[in-house]
């Protein structure tokens, strides 16, 4: 294996969060997956303070506060992780000038779509059950503070998997996670998940 190759492949392995340690495994198939996060029980309450949430409070069902909080315990353990992956993952796809027969490329691209799979089917019913019609305009909100960033982040993974799994160039995989960023930045400034 070329020097180049060899580089690539290391580079690759950190993209897809090998390295938790000095001693991780030296292949991208050995990338670690996520665990499956299952929720739990908590104290946790939404924030019923910022306007206009405050005057939505009586449309909030137990079962959207069971989402978000869900949805949030999920983000507290296994967000940073996830976009970790997908961004390292991307960079080392940019430096195999988005050669996916590159060595290591498949295999990273592989682990990554399945965490992405597996944090966006966790999502899917609580980002649902948070994102509802208004009527008589039938325009969609969350009346829980943040859930509509919970929906859109789920939506940008699920983005993101489809594009890896079509072997799209870096750049286009790169908008999908500067935007899953953005509504992850979101949510963790604005606090709406601390305690859960």
């Amino acid at each position: 294996m070329s020097i180049r190759n060899r580089v690539l492949a290391g580079a690759l392995l950190l993209a897809a969060g090998a390295f938790v340690n000095s001693a991780a495994p030296a292949h991208a198939d050995a990338a670690p997956s996520l665990p499956v996060f299952t929720p739990y029980p908590s104290d946790w309450h939404p924030d019923y303070v910022t306007f206009p949430y405050n005057l939505w409070q009586n449309r909030v069902t137990p079962e959207m506060l069971t989402a978000q909080r869900d949805s949030c315990q999920w983000f507290n353990a296994q967000y940073d992780t996830l976009i970790n992956q997908a961004k390292g993952f991307r960079d080392a796809l940019d430096a195999a000038h988005d050669v996916w027969s590159a060595p290591g490329v498949q295999a990273a691209a592989d682990v990554l779509a399945a965490n992405l799979d597996q944090s966006a089917a966790f999502l899917d019913p609580r980002a649902h059950t948070l994102y509802i019609t208004n009527y008589p305009d039938q325009s969609e909100y969350s009346p829980l503070y943040n859930g509509d960033s919970i929906f859109h982040l789920w939506y940008q993974l699920t983005q993101i998997s489809d594009k890896v799994k079509r072997k799209l160039p870096s750049g286009q995989i790169h908008a999908n996670i500067v935007t899953a960023e953005v509504y992850g930045n979101v949510i963790r400034y604005s606090g709406v998940c601390n305690g859960a």
